[in-house]
């Protein structure tokens, strides 16, 4: 993504959106995104859950079990839940490691030999460069599981060959391998199971305005736009520009904005762009809902708190609905594909808000922190409380006990509550008591040697009304953290009506 301050003013894009009505339509292909609403995006990446850098993972085996973890089917689940109706999903980034299998890729890998077969490459001097590409299709298996809940996904890639290769980005034009070979690879692999192509960095060679065709980019949209429908010829697709141009299409192949933006995006004054060359596409305002990191701004951020509150997100999604834009928040989630809970909570509040969804399980829970009160801790586990530096805790804190029967109990009044800690390597079992009652052990341990952060641990949604306690104790690990629990009163809240 592109972290440069916007140059271009809502009021100069809106202007080209308010051109003349055009003879030209919105392209058929794009209507269902209009029809849509809002989707998600999930930055995928080789970096782990406690940095949004995804040059923490060097090591083929370490990414390959990474993309393994990912949980298509319990992801799929969720999204119906929560009322998005596509996804935005990273084949890869920078550092090169693909969410998807590809022997053109490895093929062309400068650590990888010359060979007919591939991948081939793991062996390699230098490791650290050598077989990107997993044993997964994860990109294929999400899409298969999100299109059975009948949820789109459209795929990311940048439109240069990322550090890896080059040590530097490469400025247009790309190699025929990249843009003929392996993108028309998976198009044709993906079929019609991938809705369409978010592209990144495609910046004018000499980073002037208004050069396209001086600098050979129509050329190299038209065979980015060939190989996407050499798969599926109804893929929608969107080239991004730089944010001097995230409302104004500069090729034309795009069939909806790219919308990059580093804020909430503006509302538009119509869903529908009539651009400078005379052609009609879907107004898309695309941005992130993480606060920034100074390095990496605040596009697939686990370790840092939301941005915004709930109902700010929530009524700017509806209110450029309601003029027909689209919007897409990118929302960072766990390596196995599980939410933060506060993350939950907010994007159900944007489905019952904007009316694609009328379930209300995560939307109106109160998150109760570790250092609530409320939340009595045991006398017998020497807790401790930590404060932590932006690693994905909810606040940023927790309490952690070593004791084993240690325990913290938790009072309340409603129909809900929700548990959720950080899952790693050095933790055990924990067991659930509910109102005396206990409900089992449940694992907080993930030995994939990367953090599940604000993952739920248990849940129940369908408490009598009246007074309850939860009690948490320590069973095994070395430790126990407490990070937050969800509550809600019955008949708090109600899915909004569009």
């Amino acid at each position: 993504m592109n972290n440069k301050l916007l140059k271009i003013v809502p009021s100069i894009a809106l202007a080209f959106a308010s051109l003349s009505a055009c003879s030209s339509e919105l392209p058929k292909e794009v209507r269902w995104m209009q029809d849509a609403k809002w989707g998600i995006s999930h930055h995928y990446l080789a970096g782990g859950t406690l940095d949004n850098a995804w040059y923490q993972i060097t090591d083929y085996d370490e990414w390959n079990n990474y993309v393994n973890g990912f949980d298509v089917d319990a992801y799929a689940q969720k999204a119906e839940k929560l009322g998005y109706r596509y996804v935005i999903f990273t084949l890869t980034r920078n550092r090169g490691y693909l969410s998807t299998t590809s022997e053109i890729y490895d093929l062309h890998s400068p650590a990888c030999p010359k060979v007919e077969v591939a991948p081939g490459c793991k062996t390699q001097l230098n490791s650290n460069q050598a077989d990107y590409t997993p044993s997964r299709d994860l990109v294929l298996d999400l899409a298969l599981a999100l299109k059975a809940k009948g949820i789109k996904l459209i795929a990311y890639l940048p439109s240069h060959l990322g550090d890896r290769w080059t040590g530097t980005k490469v400025k247009a034009p790309y190699p025929d391998w990249f843009l003929k070979g392996f993108i028309s690879e998976r198009a044709k692999k993906w079929g019609d199971n991938i809705a369409g192509w978010w592209f990144d960095g495609w910046y004018q060679a000499d980073e002037s305005e208004q050069e396209l065709a001086a600098n050979n980019a129509y050329p190299v949209a038209d065979k980015l736009a060939e190989s996407v429908r050499s798969g599926n010829p109804n893929a929608v697709i969107t080239i991004s520009d730089g944010f001097d141009y995230s409302f104004i299409p500069n090729d034309p192949q795009s069939n909806y904005t790219q919308g990059e933006h580093n804020e909430l995006p503006p509302i538009p004054e119509s869903g529908e762009v009539t651009t400078a060359l005379g052609t009609k596409v879907q107004w898309h305002g695309f941005t992130y809902t993480s606060l920034e990191d100074p390095l990496f701004g605040g596009w697939g951020q686990v370790k840092r708190s939301l941005k915004y509150s709930n109902e700010e997100v929530a009524e700017r999604v509806k209110a450029i609905s309601q003029v027909g834009g689209v919007t897409t928040l990118d929302v960072a989630i766990n390596p196995n594909g599980t939410w933060l809970v506060d993350r939950l909570v907010q994007i159900q509040t944007v489905g019952n808000t904007v009316g694609t969804t009328q379930d209300t399980t995560y939307s109106g829970l109160e998150l109760v922190n570790d250092d609530d009160p409320r939340i009595q801790y045991s006398e017998n586990g020497n807790w401790q409380s930590v404060s932590q530096t932006n690693t994905g805790e909810y606040k940023q804190d927790m309490h952690i006990t070593e004791v084993n029967g240690a325990y913290f109990s938790y009072q309340f009044t409603g129909s809900s509550i929700v548990f959720a800690t950080s899952k790693a390597a050095n933790q055990g079992d924990v067991e659930v008591i509910l109102d005396g009652q206990s409900q089992g052990t449940y694992s907080i341990f993930d030995g994939n040697n990367y953090r599940q952060v604000q993952s739920i641990v248990f849940e129940k949604h369908d408490l009598a009304a009246g007074p309850h306690t939860l009690t948490v104790k320590k069973v095994s690990g070395d430790v126990m953290p407490v990070d937050v629990v969800l509550s809600k009163k019955p008949e708090e809240y109600k899915a909004k009506s569009q």
